[in-house]
């Protein structure tokens, strides 16, 4: 899995994207986005939830702290062969399917 940590900015909104796909059916995976600050708390700042049946997901997260971000993928992977999430700044989050 790849990692990418940015700074988000302050007063902006903020959209999810996120997919996976797996054989099982009914397999989710968790989205959590938290702070990466050095010493900040490891609670999730958002959260959502992720159906593996290859459908985006497109969630609005509200605002987040002007600091450095992660975005994680959690929950049991063994039987995912691909995922993705990425955050992007609103106004115009995609349209989910």
């Amino acid at each position: 899995m790849t990692t990418v940590r940015r700074n988000a900015r302050a007063g902006q909104e903020y959209w999810v994207q996120a997919a996976c796909t797996s054989a099982t059916p009914g397999k989710s995976l968790s989205l959590e986005v938290r702070s990466a600050k050095p010493g900040a708390s490891d609670d999730a700042l958002a959260t959502a939830e992720i159906r593996c049946d290859s459908t985006p997901t497109v969630n609005g997260i509200g605002d987040l702290p002007a600091e450095p971000i992660v975005l994680d993928l959690r929950g049991d992977q063994s039987d995912v062969p691909s995922a993705y999430a990425v955050i992007e700044p609103t106004p115009s989050p995609p349209e989910a399917k």
